[in-house]
């Protein structure tokens, strides 16, 4: 738990002092009370999704959940073997028309 609130604490900024870490967990009836006091901090997934936040906890729940502040724009495994399915296919494709029409033309 110290490592991550190492994590949580250098996204999310230190924590106050009259805040207790609570793990909200998956919770969906739980409410986050925005902090007038804390600036609004965007954090993303790994699916690229965003959220704002405006409150440490929920900013150190957010982020004990894997967010980070930082946007990383990844090719997926799956779009990455389509492009070179499709470029393998093309290229096939390409070089028996290129060899066909040879052969006819030395006909």
């Amino acid at each position: 738990m110290e490592q991550s609130l190492k994590l949580i604490e250098k996204i999310c900024g230190l924590k106050p002092d009259n805040q207790e870490l609570i793990i909200v967990g998956n919770d969906p009836n739980y409410v986050f009370v925005n902090d007038p006091k804390f600036n609004s901090i965007r954090l993303f997934d790994i699916d690229g999704n965003m959220v704002d936040v405006n409150s440490w906890i929920e900013c150190a729940n957010y982020v004990n959940g894997g967010w980070t502040s930082t946007y990383t724009d990844t090719v997926s495994g799956n779009l990455l073997f389509l492009i070179i399915v499709l470029l393998i296919s093309t290229s096939y494709i390409l070089l028996r028309k290129t060899k066909f029409n040879k052969f006819n033309y030395e006909k």
